[in-house]
């Protein structure tokens, strides 16, 4: 999902910096022969049956669920991942994390860095970055606007072809693990209003800010751990160099010897 969000960040950007680029003559595609066969560029078919090996040998089908479960399974999954739940998530997350963005200054931006250089001779702008954008451009919000208006098209599109897919994968888990007395109960959950609150938030939550920061705020946590990680990874190949020595002989073959 992260790199759903990153290709988003870049896709406004993108069509915030190519609607102020100057346009440009056209120029003839430039075709570059790779002087090796091995050099050859994959196609999409060829790609798509790589990955699916991959799949397989990494992520292999497991066995075929139960049908009466199943059904129940996808009954469910329609309450839990909601048509459009993914895209709205995912949209969501962007525009408020492009509103984050533009609402910061300068200021903000050289705190953000310990130790960056600042102009001596005068002190960072406070002023938001959507504010100094458009005075340079009047059509800066235009653009953010049009720019907001592309990635949730895109996503609509992204979500109608890989929902189902997530929502089948969902099910096939859900009719495994739980057996139809237990689908039952969920089934009735959310069948609830409360339920289906859930399901339509579920998703979305995954992008909350607090949910978000607890991802983050492990890293810290991870660097003072690492002393004490290095000595047990230190011990542990200490181990395992143990274990490539040849064993001694026992007592009774050394008198013999």
């Amino acid at each position: 999902m992260m790199k759903f969000v990153a290709l988003a960040a870049c896709l406004l950007a993108t069509t915030s910096v190519a609607a102020q680029a100057k346009p440009v003559a056209a120029k003839k595609p430039v075709t570059v022969k790779s002087e090796k066969p091995s050099e050859r560029q994959l196609e999409p078919a060829e790609i798509a049956a790589m990955m699916s090996r991959i799949m397989d040998k990494f992520f292999p089908v497991g066995p075929e669920p139960d049908p009466a479960r199943l059904a129940l399974a996808r009954d469910a999954t329609i309450t839990m991942f909601p048509r459009g739940a993914y895209a709205q998530a995912i949209n969501n997350f962007t525009d408020s994390t492009v509103d984050r963005v533009l609402n910061l200054s300068e200021a903000d931006f050289a705190a953000l860095v310990p130790g960056d250089k600042q102009k001596k001779d005068k002190a960072p702008s406070t002023e938001p970055l959507r504010l100094t954008l458009a005075k340079d451009d009047p059509m800066f919000d235009a653009k953010v606007a049009a720019g907001r208006a592309f990635a949730k098209t895109m996503f609509a599109k992204v979500a109608d072809v890989a929902e189902p897919k997530f929502r089948e994968g969902m099910a096939r888990a859900l009719a495994r693990k739980f057996d139809e007395r237990q689908l039952g109960d969920i089934r009735a959950f959310l069948a609830t209003p409360t339920g289906t609150a859930y399901g339509r938030e579920m998703v979305g939550l995954w992008f909350e800010p607090d949910v978000m920061r607890g991802s983050v705020e492990l890293i810290p946590e991870m660097m003072k751990m690492m002393p004490d990680l290095m000595k047990d990874g230190a011990a542990f190949g200490e181990q395992m160099k143990a274990l490539d020595k040849p064993a001694d002989k026992p007592a009774a073959e050394k008198k013999s010897d």
